[in-house]
């Protein structure tokens, strides 16, 4: 595994295919951008960077041999007769190198690499988090902003009619009480665009703050109408294996699987081995000397460990097809909520749109000549402007839920046949 590949990539940008067309005045932020800039600073990916050092730290401390032994051993010293002093001293030097059996170094950098490869995976995972939330505020503030022109649409609307009673009522043709009425709708509508301005306003600081940063524009440019295409129901459960979340579980197996194997290993003793020289003044003689030593196993004292990590290792393996099952699971409700949200909108533009409009136009009509009431009016216009916001809402669920399928399957759902025609249009 290498570690830097890590780094590398904690400062790449994912590539998101979006279709952008809504024209707008002002300092304006896209999407990709959003995404690029909270990558390079969010708070929540800046302390990947020192996991990968003290990981190289914990890589090279695995690889180190361990060091040799200086002995020195002096016998028949400072006693009395003919051991007075050092006359009939023995002084031996040896140095002496412990042996790592069962290829113990080998298993302690294997499960740095392993750790390593989770890290890596626990990095996409948290990538893809932050990406999903920067998204969901992108598109939370879009879908405010066409509230916002939406209810504009609906104050001019109101306007116009209120000027329209108000002209029959000096005429005498309709009561006060219609005025007060449409007054009244009008009122309503301009206080909810107040409102709809400061969620707006809150939102942009939302979504700055996923970067660190106060909001340096106004407007974010896109639009909802672009609805992205539904995933195929096969490609999504083809992608469950390839998904953040499974290879996440996946790499904490193999982790725990080295773990386990280097316990097994560490059941197996080290021998150490020895070689020197030995002076003995008595005899005024050299002589080599040599020792070998290992632990008696009279039992396996890493026992308890070894039983640690198998069953940590039985864990894992058990979550990771848990994971697997909850992903299709999750994946297969999200499409399916999909889809319907995407029926949804097809019926409120091809069916319900289209009889509210011309539901209004004929009885605004009518009012004029007077077949219809105010109130009539004023429920004809309701029904259109309460169509046009669900179709907004709905646009921006649909939005959501594919959102929310690229983050789960880590992939990009959308082919480069729609890419391409989605671009030219």
């Amino acid at each position: 595994m290498n570690l830097s590949l890590l780094r590398r990539r904690s400062m790449s940008v994912i590539a998101l295919t979006v279709w952008l067309s809504l024209p707008s005045t002002g300092a304006t932020v896209e999407l990709t951008t959003a995404v690029q800039r909270t990558l390079e600073s969010s708070p929540q990916l800046q302390l990947y960077p020192y996991h990968i050092r003290a990981l190289e730290g914990e890589r090279l401390q695995a690889g180190l041999k361990p060091n040799p032994t200086l002995n020195v051993d002096l016998e028949n010293a400072f006693g009395t007769g003919d051991s007075r002093f050092l006359s009939g001293s023995e002084l031996t030097l040896s140095l002496s190198q412990m042996i790592e059996l069962a290829d113990k170094r080998e298993k302690r950098v294997a499960l740095v690499d392993q750790k390593s490869q989770a890290l890596q995976q626990d990095y996409e995972v948290k990538r893809l988090d932050v990406i999903a939330a920067v998204l969901r505020d992108f598109y939370n503030t879009l879908r405010l902003q066409q509230l916002i022109s939406w209810n504009k649409q609906r104050i001019e609307a109101e306007k116009a009619a209120l000027k329209v009673i108000t002209k029959r009522a000096k005429a005498g043709i309709v009561g006060q009480a219609d005025v007060m009425r449409m007054q009244l709708h009008l009122s309503q509508s301009t206080a909810k665009q107040a409102q709809l301005d400061a969620e707006h306003a809150y939102s942009l600081k939302v979504l700055a703050a996923h970067w660190a940063a106060t909001a340096d524009f106004s407007v974010v440019e896109g639009s909802l109408k672009q609805l992205p295409t539904l995933p195929n129901e096969s490609l999504l459960n083809e992608s469950v294996n390839k998904t953040p979340s499974y290879l996440l579980a996946q790499s904490e197996t193999r982790f725990n699987q080295a773990q386990l194997a280097l316990e097994q290993a560490k059941s197996k003793a080290n021998i150490t081995v020895g070689a020197g020289i030995r002076r003995l003044e008595a005899n005024d003689d050299n002589a080599l000397v040599f020792s070998f030593s290992m632990p008696l196993q009279w039992h396996d004292t890493n026992q308890g460990n070894i039983q640690k990590a198998q069953a940590q290792y039985q864990e894992t393996l058990a979550n990771q097809h848990i994971v697997m099952d909850q992903l299709k699971l999750v994946l297969g409700q999200i499409r399916s909520a999909m889809q319907n949200n995407i029926s949804q909108v097809e019926q409120l533009q091809t069916e319900l749109l289209p009889v509210a409009t011309a539901l209004l136009s004929e009885v605004k009509r009518g009012y004029q000549l007077g077949q219809y009431s105010v109130l009539q009016w004023v429920d004809a216009q309701d029904e259109l402007f309460n169509i046009e916001r669900e179709l907004i809402e709905a646009q921006h669920a649909v939005h959501l839920q594919f959102l929310e399928l690229e983050r789960l399957s880590g992939t990009s759902l959308i082919n480069a046949d729609d890419s391409q025609a989605a671009h030219k249009e």
